[in-house]
């Protein structure tokens, strides 16, 4: 089997985390076909993923959502590497690589098909930009003293207006990321549907939805013309709004295929990287 791996250079400037990784490979008896370490705006090299079966994102979830992003279209399956602080993305921490890997030389690892959501905006009814995501999309206010009022269509039904910090869309994938720390539920990773969080709404009657995963959501900044705010996917791409534009919100064109070891059991994941807080290291 040959792997490609892409690493958070601000996590391993030197490239030991690389270097010990390609040598667990090699133990293993696989073998390294690209190796490389990136920053968040890094662009790979022409044919890299030539010959590749499995991709290696060696970083935290941060980095994990950017390589997803950049090479969801080859669909060659990615597998998380941790050597950030939890890594919940990540199937195997690095210092625990070498078995993880011959495991996988031995066909003892699973891949799970992830679906993505796409923002498109709309500023006068005029096409503006569009983005993907893996995890989510989020609408935020910019400035600490004003709150953001969303209001929010599902396959243009008018669901509620919601004044707070925020909204968030999410896939099952980013259930467990912002969406649940504003209290959205947990979903499982197979599903397929959209997750609607308002984050802190000033409303005393607002919770999260459920919607298909072919339901167009439309949100509206109700806001005035001079209102900034932010659309944000993954955490990382961002566009700047103003009140009144339009952000439509659907299924996503690409699959992500995310590599396990094992069955990637993610209620065993819940309880080491979020209620324990276990991570790993060299």
């Amino acid at each position: 089997m040959r792997f490609a791996i892409i690493s958070n250079n601000s996590k391993d400037p030197e490239g030991r985390y690389i270097e010990k990784v390609t040598g667990e490979i090699e133990k293993a008896g696989g073998s390294v076909s690209f190796s490389g370490s990136y920053g968040v705006d890094g662009i790979l090299p022409a044919n890299w993923h030539e010959g590749v079966d499995l991709i290696l994102a060696m970083g935290g979830d941060g980095t994990f959502l950017n390589i997803a992003g950049k090479t969801s279209g080859l669909g060659i399956p990615i597998l998380g590497i941790n050597i950030g602080s939890m890594g919940f993305l990540a199937a195997i921490e690095v210092h625990d690589s070498l078995r993880a890997f011959k495991k996988i030389m031995n066909g003892e690892f699973s891949i799970s098909q992830r679906m993505t959501v796409k923002a498109e905006v709309y500023r006068n009814s005029e096409y503006r930009a569009f983005t993907n995501a893996l995890n989510d999309i989020v609408i935020s206010r910019v400035h600490l003293s004003r709150i953001v009022t969303i209001e929010t269509h599902i396959d243009d039904k008018y669901v509620d207006t919601f004044p707070g910090d925020g909204i968030i869309i999410s896939t099952p994938t980013g259930s467990t990321g912002y969406s649940l720390s504003a209290g959205g539920p947990v979903i499982d990773h197979s599903l397929e549907l959209m997750l609607i969080t308002p984050i802190c709404p000033h409303i005393m009657h607002a919770r999260p939805f459920v919607t298909g995963a072919d339901s167009k959501i439309r949100l509206i900044v109700k806001e005035s013309d001079d209102y900034r705010c932010t659309l944000t996917a993954d955490g990382q791409k961002g566009i700047e709004l103003m009140g009144g534009d339009e952000v439509h919100v659907t299924r996503g064109n690409e699959i992500v295929k995310m590599a396990y070891i094992g069955d990637g059991d993610l209620y065993d994941t819940l309880r080491n990287k979020i209620y324990f807080r276990k991570a790993g290291g060299i």
